[in-house]
């Protein structure tokens, strides 16, 4: 079910502004820009990172559904990367597509430059363990932040008769 409501969410993610807005034209320069930022960036190297984590939580949950069946759970992931794999490069074509939006040729490349630089090239090595981190941290600020915020308009709940669980 995590695994449906995270792609659900990335879906709608990328989707919102699209049907938001219609698009505007695209500077087949800015977009082949666009492109050379991102694999400078380390963008496939963090996209990446985000299908590992959910092929992650989708193996335990499939190995908490089907004790001892490791073997064809292992081969069922395989599978999955696979198909994941084969759908990164389309969603690189998608991002380039927005900061080409947003950006001219001449402006990413100089971004780009940045990546060139030995600062640029470092956030680029460190940056899966960085978003990492902070998704650590943002998961624990905003599990604490919604028990906080959920206790404090309890009375609020009250007042409507909303419940704030299936309990």
């Amino acid at each position: 079910m995590r695994l449906l409501t995270l792609l659900c969410a990335l879906a709608f993610a990328f989707a919102a502004p699209a049907l938001a807005q219609a698009p505007k034209p695209i500077d087949p320069a800015a977009l082949a820009q666009a492109k050379v930022f991102l694999e400078k960036s380390g963008s496939a190297a963090v996209s990446q990172q985000m299908v590992s984590g959910i092929l992650a939580a989708q193996k335990a949950s499939l190995e908490r559904a089907n004790p001892g069946k490791t073997a064809e759970i292992n081969e069922v992931i395989g599978l999955m990367q696979a198909e994941f794999a084969k759908e990164i490069p389309a969603m690189i074509d998608a991002m380039a597509a927005v900061y080409a939006g947003h950006f001219t040729k001449d402006e990413l490349a100089e971004v780009t430059a940045f990546y060139d630089s030995p600062v640029g090239r470092k956030m680029v090595k460190e940056m899966p363990q960085i978003v990492a981190e902070t998704l650590t941290v943002a998961q624990t600020f905003g599990q604490k932040i919604a028990v906080e915020v959920l206790s404090k308009l309890k009375p609020e709940f009250e007042k409507r008769k909303l419940k704030t669980s299936k309990t």
